[in-house]
């Protein structure tokens, strides 16, 4: 028996072999949208518009990988480094896709990017709640208190100083007899974003009208 064991040496390394083949060859296709990240990009800059955010992803994933993918954990990243102000063609490939061991990218759609770069600037703008609804019958909206008032945002030169305040996303306190707080986010203009925070906290004091007290008061 001794003497086979060249033999069932190769046929070992040959069945490993094979068994690599299949593993790497015989894979599932899989489309995504993957997130945009722009990094690199210098400080005193913007994208200005409304930069892709989401490209299109074909990837292959080996069987052996298949269990542990997950689509939601590709990225693309485009690489802004010394990029200067002004528009530019930004090409894309599958280097750009950061994927985990065991999967190949097939295709990237779309191919190139349309992008413009801008002067960023910053700024400090008032906090204004947006409040949606009308209370229970017989109250009324007191008061509105926002915290904290002002945010510091940056973006393109052009838009921010053609700004003093920014919004709330709505508060809703249809029906509501009881004072409301909610942290809510802000909403920013296009290439526009929060230096700090993109959050504040939103009080609405609501009461009930004098004429509807006087009305219980008489009740009782």
């Amino acid at each position: 028996m001794l003497s086979n064991w060249p033999l069932k040496v190769l046929a070992v390394a040959i069945a490993i072999t094979l068994w690599g083949v299949v593993a790497t060859r015989e894979r599932g296709l899989v489309s995504a949208s993957v997130p945009i990240e722009y990094v690199g990009l210098a400080p005193d800059l913007v994208l200005a518009g409304t930069p892709r955010d989401r490209a299109d992803v074909d990837v292959a994933v080996a069987r052996w990988a298949w269990t542990r993918f997950r689509p939601d954990g590709l990225r693309l990243r485009v690489d802004m480094s010394g990029a200067g102000e002004g528009e530019r063609l930004v090409a894309v490939s599958a280097e750009n896709v950061h994927t985990p061991p065991g999967v190949r990218v097939r295709r990237v759609d779309p191919s190139r990017l349309h992008l413009r770069l801008t002067r960023a600037a910053e700024a400090t703008l008032r906090v204004v709640a947006v409040v949606r609804g009308t209370p229970a019958p017989g109250h009324r909206v007191a008061s509105v208190r926002v915290d904290p008032i002002a945010v510091v945002v940056k973006g393109p030169r052009s838009t921010i100083e053609a700004r003093e305040s920014v919004q709330t996303t709505p508060v809703d306190v249809a029906g509501r007899r009881n004072s409301v707080t909610q942290t809510v986010e802000l909403v920013f203009p296009d290439s526009v974003s929060a230096v700090n925070q993109d959050r504040v906290h939103v009080t609405v004091d609501i009461q009930a009208e004098r004429a509807a007290l006087e009305t219980e008061g008489s009740r009782k």
